[in-house]
């Protein structure tokens, strides 16, 4: 967010990818267009493929638990993939400090729905699931501003193979700055060029990829947008893999005026791809869920954004999404850190909030929230996951890791609702602990 310069065990629906299992492949960085359906055995996207959004009844409020019966799938398969939802979801558990919360699924319950006194307690849930209807929950990291990487980390098709393979990452963000020093608008063929580079990387190894237009002013900018993601959209739109991220963190905009901006990109994006993920951002830097979901945009498999930063961000931010849920609105953090919300700048703010991270975590896993941490880059700030040892193809070892393992404790007062302490040091160990419950 601005200039944003080892968890308890956590249990999610839906397997991601699956360490060494995943097809080797081969060595050639060289982009030979693959046909769409052709991911990497094992890979996130050969076991999830197209995925979509999805509404499903719950019974007693909004979460994982309880979800009855898929209401409008938006898929031609109907409700093929209703079956098996029980695989993904049942039996899972999310431990915070001790505490154990259950996440049972259940079997769908395929029975036209609730009546009398059952009734009054159905709500929906809108959220990923795959090909097969399963939810799906994604993890992964996000790029630097790709202009301002120490060194090209994302674009690297090794680093990415490793963490697909050893850290369980099934997403990719390419976080391309626009307004910024060195950004699309003032350097669109560098610019492009490394994202091209790494949503092809992701195609090729079978991984999901936001392809994220990353500024807080995209409303002066919607030209240049929708050029930009129809050309990618022709280019990529086929390929199951590539999530459209139109506007990362809105600042100063009410919902009034984005979502024009987002009506309009979505509309240029299919006219050209019908049915890829878009992600949209939503007002104060991607936190005000709930004013998007009172107006949505018009068009599906749309998903709205949620940002947070664990140490500026606790239970009354999560009020705004669990607002916007129950509403019916599907939400993808495609953006998060266990620091404050500077991305942990030295020497005030370099710490770690995992207590409350803990509960963020918690909340994604019982609403199949995804999510995806911010940032793959090598720095002193401590959001940065990389330590200062890590070469830019890997292999990232947890000892090539950012680590507040005995830092020392942080002595302010923490705001917004945030509980638990704060701990001097990076975020990356306990982020890749998590992509790998």
């Amino acid at each position: 967010m601005r200039s944003r310069s080892t968890p308890k065990v956590l249990l999610f629906p839906a397997a991601i990818c699956l360490t060494l299992a995943c097809a080797a492949t081969p060595e050639s960085t060289a982009w030979t267009s693959p046909q769409p359906g052709s991911a990497p055995a094992g890979s996130p996207v050969a076991l999830h493929g197209q995925l979509r959004v999805a509404t499903t009844s719950v019974a007693g409020g909004t979460g994982a638990g309880g979800a009855d019966l898929e209401i409008d799938a938006g898929n031609p398969g109907g409700d093929q993939g209703i079956d098996g939802g029980d695989e993904a979801m049942d039996g899972g558990f999310t431990s915070i400090d001790g505490g154990i919360t259950g996440i049972d699924g259940g079997r769908p319950g395929i029975d036209g729905g609730k009546s009398g006194a059952d009734a009054a307690t159905q709500s929906v849930l809108s959220q990923i699931v795959d090909q097969h209807g399963v939810p799906v929950q994604l993890k992964g990291v996000s790029s630097h501003w790709l202009a301002w990487e120490t060194k090209r980390f994302a674009e690297s098709k090794k680093a990415l193979q490793f963490m697909r393979d050893h850290w369980k990452l099934s997403v990719i963000r390419a976080s391309m700055g626009t307004d910024a020093s060195g950004g699309y608008l003032s350097s669109p063929v560098a610019m492009k060029s490394q994202v091209e580079s790494i949503i092809q990387n992701a195609i090729m190894l079978g991984v999901y990829v936001l392809v994220d237009w990353h500024t807080e002013q995209a409303v002066n900018q919607q030209d240049a947008s929708v050029a930009f993601f129809t050309e990618m959209a022709k280019k990529y739109g086929a390929y199951p893999n590539v999530i459209w991220e139109p506007y990362n963190e809105p600042k100063g905009y009410a919902w009034s005026q984005i979502k024009p901006y987002h009506q309009a990109v979505v509309d240029a994006i299919r006219s050209v791809d019908p049915d890829n993920l878009i992600v949209l951002g939503t007002p104060n830097w991607s936190q005000r869920v709930d004013q998007a979901a009172v107006d949505p945009v018009v068009g599906t498999n749309l998903l709205y954004t949620l940002h947070w930063y664990s140490c500026t961000h606790g239970s009354s931010f999560r009020a705004y999404a669990d607002a916007a849920i129950a509403m019916g609105a599907a939400l993808f953090v495609t953006e998060y850190g266990a620091t404050f919300s500077d991305g942990g700048v030295p020497s005030s703010h370099d710490y770690v909030c995992e207590d409350e991270s803990n509960l963020w975590y918690a909340w994604m896993a019982k609403n199949n929230v995804s999510g995806v941490a911010w940032k793959l880059d090598q720095c002193a700030d401590s959001s940065c996951i990389l330590g200062a040892t890590a070469g830019v193809d890997g292999p990232w070892t947890d000892d090539r890791l950012s680590t507040d393992v005995g830092g020392e404790l942080y002595t302010g007062a923490l705001g917004g609702g945030v509980s638990g302490t704060a701990i001097k040091g990076g975020h990356g160990l306990f982020i890749v602990n998590w992509l790998r419950q």
